[in-house]
């Protein structure tokens, strides 16, 4: 006899940012970049947060403004509104057009 009769499941969102090919920057706060990447990183932080499949994600975060933006991707959880969806649609695509070869496996792990 089990503590539960039911089993739970959860699923974590890696590599959210493609491996920085998501960004136009190299996402550092040093970057002529760093304001457009940090929203980029925002919105794909919201994106997945807002995704009830997902438990949780699991970006690399190496700089304390890196942790602060993504802090205020969890205070501004909500879903993305069109305009939102559309920039973050574009940065994917980017992304995946840009992704390392050695990064190429993540093209088969896309969920969303």
């Amino acid at each position: 006899m089990g503590l539960h009769s039911e089993t739970r499941r959860g699923w974590f969102g890696i590599k959210p940012f493609a491996s920085n090919s998501v960004f136009t920057g190299d996402s550092s706060p040093d970057s002529e970049q760093a304001e457009k990447d940090s929203e980029i990183a925002r919105l794909a932080l919201r994106c997945i947060l807002c995704n009830p499949a997902i438990t949780a994600p699991m970006p690399g975060l190496i700089t304390p403004q890196q942790v602060d933006n993504a802090c205020m991707a969890v205070v501004e959880r909500r879903k993305l509104d069109v305009d939102e969806q559309t920039r973050l649609d574009r940065a994917m695509d980017r992304a995946w057009a840009n992704l390392p070869q050695h990064y190429q496996w993540l093209k088969d792990w896309e969920y969303v």
